[in-house]
This record gives structure tokens, C-alpha cells and sequence, in this order.
């Protein structure tokens, strides 16, 4: 049975089967061994946390040597960030899933809303780890841009695909619908972090709820 930091690091790679078809043996024995680090690394920082692991566990728990470990990453917190990109990619994907339904807007957000507790329940000790540092991360300038332009443009999409169908707000800028859905889902997830006993799901569904009502069309006074 996959654990959990095993089964978020090998999405990549299941997502990624076509592009690997081709690949070489040694670019496919560097992309396991990159899987393999990540997935090791994941497992101790979910059960003993970040600061208390170091790079010779890490190494020793993927069964690989330090020097090797170094060949692919600078510290274990390149490993952590790294994971970090991996919980960003498997969210955009979860975007772009829904895109491709035809459902309104509100059941697309419903749905992405749901989707992502239910990851983030089913990897909870090292989801929550990595909320933690993505979130800090978000403040460092060098690290988040990229982070913040991709999840952005994905949400950007969900908006359009609204827009086309008539049932978002098209007199209001995208930008600005963007910055609502993504600041509502970061801080509804900074608040069921900081809150305790607080439901993801009930959360996040009442956060779908407020969404998908902001970004309905106005309806004309009667």
C-alpha cells in the first residue's frame, strides 16, 4: 500500500506517462531516484517534522548515499519545496479537470473545493506541513511569483470558461475575480490551519458557496 508522501510524489510521474514514453534509461533512473527522495523525505517530514529531520535520513531512508542526495538537491528544504511545487501542480490540475466539464460555475468550484479537502484530508500530517512552508514561502518575493502566476492563470481560465457560458460577471475586471477566488481559498485554508477543531470540508464548501455567489452576473433591479 503507497503512503501518503509516496502517492503525492508519484502523481507527477503518472501525469507525466506520455512525456516519459521516450525517455532514456538514465534520465528515467534520475527521475526515480528524484521520486524516491521526495517520497522518503515526505514520509519523515510528515511523521517527525521538518527541523527534525536531516539530510543522512533522508538519504538513508530512500537508500541512497549523501553525495548522491546532492547531486539532486542543495538541502531538505529544496526537497520541501519541491513537494511544495507538487501540491501546487496536483491543485492546478484539479482546476483544469473541472474546466473540462460542462457544469456551471458554482458546481466547478463546489467541485474543485471538495476535491482539494479531500486531498489534503488524505495526506493531512504532510499537507498541512506543506501549507505551513507554501505559505510562508508566498511572502518570500524569489519563490512566490512563479507559484502565484501559475495558480493565477489557472483561475484565470475557470473565470473565461464562466464568462463564455454567462454565468460570471463579465463587467468586472478577471484580474480582480482572480484575486477573489484565490485569496478566498488561501485564506480559508490559513484559517482552518489556525483554528482548531475547525472542518476543512465545511469550510471549504462554504467558501465555494461565497464564490460562486460573488462572481454571479448582477441581476437587474426590478
Amino acid at each position: 500500500m503507497n503512503s501518503p508522501a509516496s502517492a503525492l510524489s508519484s502523481n507527477t510521474a503518472k501525469t507525466d506517462s506520455v512525456t516519459n514514453a521516450h525517455e532514456s534509461l538514465r534520465d528515467r533512473k534520475k527521475r526515480l531516484t528524484h521520486q524516491r527522495i521526495c517520497g522518503a523525505a515526505g514520509e519523515l517530514f510528515a511523521s517527525q517534522g521538518v527541523q527534525n529531520t536531516t539530510v543522512d535520513s533522508i538519504a538513508a531512508a530512500a537508500e541512497i548515499s549523501k553525495p548522491t542526495f546532492f547531486n539532486y538537491f542543495a538541502n531538505k528544504q529544496a526537497v520541501l519545496h519541491a513537494l511544495i511545487e507538487i501540491m501546487d501542480a496536483q491543485f492546478i490540475r484539479y482546476i483544469e479537470a473541472e474546466i473540462d466539464q460542462s457544469n456551471s460555475t458554482q458546481v466547478r468550484i463546489e467541485n474543485l473545493m471538495r476535491r482539494s479537502a479531500t486531498h489534503i484530508a488524505k495526506n493531512s500530517a504532510l499537507t498541512q506541513i506543506m501549507l505551513v512552508e507554501g505559505m510562508s514561502g508566498l511572502a518570500d518575493q524569489s519563490t512566490s511569483t512563479d507559484r502565484m502566476a501559475r495558480l493565477n492563470n489557472a483561475m484565470a481560465q475557470l473565470v473565461e470558461a464562466g464568462r463564455e457560458q454567462g454565468d460570471v460577471n463579465s463587467q468586472t475586471a478577471v484580474t480582480v475575480q482572480v484575486q477573489v477566488l484565490v485569496g478566498s481559498y488561501l485564506y480559508a485554508l490559513l484559517n482552518w490551519l489556525s483554528v482548531e477543531n475547525l472542518d476543512l470540508f465545511t469550510t471549504l464548501e462554504e467558501t465555494a458557496t461565497l464564490l460562486a455567489n460573488a462572481l454571479k452576473p448582477n441581476t437587474p433591479a426590478t
